[in-house]
């Protein structure tokens, strides 16, 4: 492990008593990702310690530690503030086929909504993949995305993911990494990643009242599934009960044009600065932080963020009677 690391991630869900939940302190949670553009072409800036800033360093625990928390060098164009990702369920979600998120596709629909598939290199496999965990959808398998999480989180190399991250990318100070590298070798990545394999998902709330069937209309009729789409299906090569299953996670997991409001301007694979996945929307009941960085505090107010593909949607929200926008609120709440 290296002199630097966040340690918000993993400390915010023990916190929140919520194994698996997702960031509910953005005060603590919030990580830092950063990006800059160089002759026209995006870069992660790792020469300067990217992408992701690491909020701590040893020297809280050993004054003597030569090495500063990271801070945000003037070169980059782009800072992206992110809280942590519910991880419930996310076993049901890796198993959901490629085919099924790629049927979902299609070209720009009436109200210009056009999802859009994150095709992603798969360190592992060496295979371009689809990608469906994180923000940007950038990570298309749960061990990739766990290992990832340990490299920039907690500072822990491992056969995945075998480089420190250099702090503000500098050489790590003799002495201060006595490790060699990659640092987990009894296996910890693949034992996270069938942690969160086999987490539980959310259930809806109950009981399904007439007003929260009515809420689901409106949902429905305002064009909110367009991208949130109610239910897909995993495949049928999934391991043992992870199978042919319905999995209703709201979402498409395809990448969509949030508008300038939400554009952090950060490219991670085939997304752009103002594409985001469909953030899932089961569990929603147990957040009191929405989007990327928690700036929205109840999913009515996240709901007038959305611009870009979703303004129309947003613009029916708008126009809703009180009582419409009460029923779609009890639907909500009851997911």
């Amino acid at each position: 492990m290296g002199p630097v690391f966040n340690g918000t991630s993993c400390a915010e869900c023990h916190k929140a008593g919520a194994i698996g939940g997702a960031a509910t302190d953005r005060t603590i949670a919030l990580v830092r990702r950063i990006g800059g553009m160089r002759n026209g072409v995006y870069t992660d800036l790792t020469e300067l310690g990217g992408p992701v800033l690491q909020a701590r360093s040893l020297r809280e625990f050993d004054t003597t530690c030569p090495v500063e928390a990271e801070f945000v060098p003037r070169q980059a164009n782009f800072v992206s503030h992110r809280i942590t990702t519910p991880l419930f369920g996310a076993g049901l979600m890796e198993a959901i086929s490629a085919e099924e998120i790629l049927s979902r596709t299609k070209k720009r629909d009436v109200d210009g909504v056009l999802g859009v598939a994150n095709l992603v290199l798969n360190p592992e496999t060496g295979q371009t993949e689809v990608g469906r965990f994180g923000w940007k959808s950038q990570h298309s398998s749960l061990h990739v995305f766990a290992g990832d999480a340990y490299l920039n989180e907690m500072g822990i190399t491992s056969a995945l993911f075998p480089t420190e991250n250099m702090p503000q990318g500098k050489p790590i100070p003799k002495g201060w990494d006595v490790v060699d590298d990659p640092e987990d070798e009894d296996g910890d990545v693949e034992k996270f990643a069938n942690f969160m394999r086999l987490l539980a998902p959310p259930s809806q709330r109950i009981p399904v009242t007439p007003q929260v069937r009515a809420g689901e209309r409106i949902f429905q009729q305002i064009r909110c599934s367009a991208c949130h789409v109610p239910e897909m299906r995993t495949g049928a090569n999934a391991i043992g009960a992870l199978a042919n299953q319905r999995v209703r996670l709201f979402s498409d997991l395809l990448l969509h044009r949030m508008g300038e409001g939400l554009a952090d301007g950060i490219q991670q694979g085939v997304a752009q600065g103002d594409q985001f996945r469909t953030a899932p929307l089961w569990g929603l009941s147990r957040r009191n932080l929405f989007l990327h960085d928690g700036r929205a505090r109840n999913p009515e107010e996240a709901i007038l963020y959305h611009g870009g593909e979703a303004k129309p949607s947003k613009d029916r929200f708008l126009r809703l009677r009180d009582i419409d926008k009460a029923v779609l609120s009890a639907f909500l709440r009851s997911l």
